[in-house]
């Protein structure tokens, strides 16, 4: 199977031609280290773009789909018991399959993550080289600690002047307009 969908096969065309269900087939596909599954094309790929190749265990593993044929004939039998016990398994097959896939597509964009970190770091520091230390584009060139400053500025000016401005708060702009009139060009 695992060769099928390498070769570009759909999870459905190989769920067709194995006679395993297509969400197992899917979940199998999921759970290969390095695989994912696009849901747009039903088909397995590559995140980095590279071709998907099969893992080097595959050559040692028969493809056999002894445990759902099993559970497919307890499912026909006639004794109920049987029947309660197919579904029990199926069940149990189905979460197992949900929890290996969950925890390998955890694992694989945690992988992911830590790269395009590393990415982003190194973008972000050819950036500052690039622009003398500048902050990426589009940022604020004002720093917190100096616009506290300005606002105690224009508060301390503005009482000096005998002007009405809250000690907290937003300074109205009428304030701060005339504060920067009268601080024209002295910075």
């Amino acid at each position: 199977m695992l060769k099928l969908l390498a070769a570009g096969k759909t999870t459905r065309e190989v769920a067709d031609a194995s006679s395993w269900p297509r969400d197992r087939v899917a979940a199998l596909a999921r759970a290969q280290k390095g695989w994912l599954l696009d849901t747009d094309t039903d088909r397995v790929y590559d995140p980095d773009g590279g071709p998907v190749t099969l893992p080097a265990d595959v050559a040692q593993l028969a493809d056999t789909h002894l445990p759902y044929e099993l559970v497919a004939r307890a499912e026909a039998s006639a004794d109920p018991h049987l029947r309660k016990l197919a579904a029990t398994v199926r069940a149990a097959l189905g979460e197992i399959g949900d929890r290996l896939v969950n925890a390998r597509e955890a694992a694989l964009v945690a992988e992911r993550m830590e790269r395009l970190q590393r990415e982003l770091a190194e973008l972000q520091a050819r950036h500052r080289q690039l622009t003398g230390g500048r902050g990426a584009p589009g940022t604020s060139g004002a720093r917190p600690a100096d616009a506290k400053k300005r606002r105690t500025g224009i508060r301390k000016w503005a009482a000096a002047q005998g002007l009405d401005c809250p000690a907290n708060g937003r300074i109205p702009k009428h304030i701060e307009t005339a504060y920067d009139q009268a601080h024209e060009g002295v910075e």
